[in-house]
């Protein structure tokens, strides 16, 4: 599989903001150790910008709000971004009880109608994903889906999170939404799998990117 990079979010014009109808917030995760990458995956140099800085800017395209979680090195990304008013810091002292207590964190710091859940090592998904979720927005959770396999962003209206924030603590958060009403949208993206995770995918990545 071929490693997607996308050009498509510059320039958003605000009517594609979901704020134009109900508002969204996108949660983003950034706690984690980068231990299958070997460095620190979040701050590793992509075009102008970092890979968390891209994942970030593709979100907000649409999303009105970005709730981002951090933990490990969190002083250093909460002094990045503590200027930014459409960047909500949230801090996961116990981030290395996995994903699902940033999710948590973040979905009670959200009192948006809908919500995007997706992480800050994924710095290509087109703005197209996120505008297919929104279209097909409804009471259950959808995920986007490339060739057979779904991925994210993952879209969940609020009733769904609070449901999640308040159940008792999961192994797997997608399990969980798996378990709920739920529905697949089609991507035309194979970005939406690709998180750069390992040191083989960011040069994969940079390929790709020198290639376009």
């Amino acid at each position: 599989m071929g490693m997607a990079t996308t050009d498509s979010n510059k320039g958003a014009s605000s009517e594609q903001h979901c704020h134009s109808r109900a508002r969204c917030d996108c949660i983003i995760t950034a706690a984690g150790l980068s231990s299958r990458m070997g460095a620190w995956k979040l701050m590793l140099p992509y075009r102008q910008s970092t890979i968390l800085d891209e994942s970030l800017k593709n979100a907000l395209a649409f999303c009105d709000r970005i709730i981002l979680v951090v933990g490990h090195r969190g002083d250093e990304l909460k002094a990045r971004y503590a200027d930014r008013p459409e960047i909500l810091l949230v801090e996961n002292h116990d981030y290395a009880q996995g994903l699902g207590s940033s999710i948590r964190l973040a979905l009670a710091a959200s009192s948006s109608d809908y919500l995007f859940i997706s992480h800050g090592d994924l710095p290509c998904i087109p703005l197209d994903v996120y505008q297919r979720l929104w279209q097909a927005r409804g009471p259950h959770t959808l995920f986007p889906r490339y060739q057979g396999e779904s991925g994210h962003p993952v879209l969940l209206p609020s009733s769904l999170g609070k449901a999640l924030a308040e159940a008792p603590v999961q192994g797997s958060i997608r399990r969980w939404l798996m378990a709920h009403p739920h529905r697949f949208v089609e991507a035309h993206s194979d970005a939406i799998l690709l998180d750069v995770d390992t040191q083989e995918r960011y040069q994969a990545l940079l390929r790709a990117d020198g290639a376009g």
